[in-house]
């Protein structure tokens, strides 16, 4: 189990983000996404965005998004947006870069490039949980789980990653983790 971090900058006030497993994601389709994912990559580090086939996706595709990776993750291009991804947001992202959508969101924009940056880092599939603050303007949401997996023609470079979320507009309790001690 991964340890629990809260990140506190350089997001928003009252924003958290907090890294997760695969165990503590409760919406269906993510675990479907993620499912279809590992099922492609047969045991590499990651399957490729040519093995993807949309039909054989279809139970998922409204809460995902595929991004390209530009200039190893400087920025990144939304290549698809599902339904449930546009309507979590207050400005279009379809078509549009990071660096794009930054100039009319700024707070979504420093959230999404942390997440999708952990990505590359971690060079593995990255789960959290995200608690938006009221002051967060671009979203439609305060609750979202993400599954973000990466997508490569080499087990050397990531060139997409596939986004999928799924959002509430209120903040279900958690259940506290239970300690060690």
């Amino acid at each position: 189990m991964l340890p629990a971090v809260n990140i506190v900058t350089p997001l928003p006030p009252n924003t958290i983000i907090e890294w997760v497993t695969l165990d503590e994601i409760q919406c269906e389709a993510l675990r479907a996404g993620t499912a279809y994912w590992n099922k492609l990559r047969c045991g590499r580090p990651w399957p490729s965005r040519d093995e993807l086939n949309f039909r054989d996706m279809a139970k998922f595709l409204p809460y995902m998004a595929l991004l390209r990776v530009i200039d190893g993750g400087a920025d990144f291009e939304h290549r698809f947006v599902g339904d449930v991804m546009v309507r979590a947001f207050s400005v279009p992202i379809q078509n549009r870069r990071f660096s794009e959508i930054g100039v009319d969101a700024p707070s979504l924009i420093r959230n999404s490039f942390l997440i999708f940056r952990r990505v590359l880092q971690t060079r593995a599939p990255v789960f959290a949980l995200q608690r938006i603050g009221h002051d967060v303007r671009e979203v439609v949401y305060m609750y979202g789980e993400r599954a973000l997996l990466p997508l490569g023609c080499t087990s050397d470079s990531i060139d997409y990653v596939i986004g999928l979320g799924y959002n509430q507009k209120y903040v279900q309790p958690r259940p506290a983790r239970p300690t060690s001690g």
